[in-house]
């Protein structure tokens, strides 16, 4: 893993747009959360939907499609999200086997702290309010409702709430999450691995499955 030799910490990022940097193809921002082509047919899905190697991560487009779905729901999560200032509190929404989905609220000043996601990909998207997401690059990005990001395996950002106002996020990760390493702050070297434990989803898999693509019938 590169160590870059001097990263800005998140407070410069906030007011150096200087300091951005092209996404590269597995770290991408798109403009709208449904840019992955004109909806297409039941049998276009379906080749998208072809089942992974287990363990495998779903395509790029279908995580955005999934991501924005749930996010164009809100009356099935909304009531959910807690927006508390002692802390983040994620909720699983739903789970398949090839995928997950958590909303997370943001007060002002929450962030995470620079990790990964192991071995799976995701793909995030803003409802309301803004976050500021850095990657080892320094690559920053405001991610606004209306935009997805993707990311590919074993990337590593940060993500904070710079604004003065709560912030709403839906993430996806393909397979479901197993494991997260953590890095220093300031020289983002790695400093610890921990396991994800699988709380049980709010939603059953099916019921989530069907609020994204209600035309296709229960398998």
């Amino acid at each position: 893993m590169l160590a870059p030799a001097a990263l800005p910490q998140l407070d410069d990022l906030a007011h150096s747009p200087s300091l951005a940097l092209a996404p590269s193809p597995a770290h991408e921002v798109t403009p709208d959360a449904r840019d992955c082509g004109p909806p297409g047919t039941s049998a276009d899905l379906d080749a998208d939907l072809d089942v992974p190697t287990p363990g495998e991560p779903l395509s790029a487009g279908l995580l955005a499609d999934i991501a924005a779905g749930i996010a164009a729901a809100p009356g099935s999560w909304r009531h959910l999200v807690r927006h508390d200032p002692d802390g983040r509190k994620p909720v699983r929404l739903l789970a398949t086997e090839a995928y997950e989905v958590w909303v997370i609220g943001w007060t002002p000043g929450q962030g995470v702290r620079p990790h990964d996601h192991g071995g799976s990909s995701a793909a995030v998207v803003v409802t309301d309010g803004e976050l500021l997401e850095v990657d080892l690059l320094a690559n920053r990005r405001r991610l606004e409702p209306g935009n997805v990001l993707r990311l590919g395996p074993g990337i590593v950002h940060d993500v904070v709430n710079h604004s003065n106002l709560p912030a709403t996020s839906v993430h996806v990760y393909s397979p479901p999450l197993t494991e997260m390493t953590y890095y220093d702050p300031d020289s983002w070297d790695p400093e610890e691995t921990v396991t994800v434990e699988h709380e049980t989803p709010v939603i059953a898999g099916w019921h989530g499955s069907n609020l994204l693509h209600p035309t296709r019938g229960r398998p």
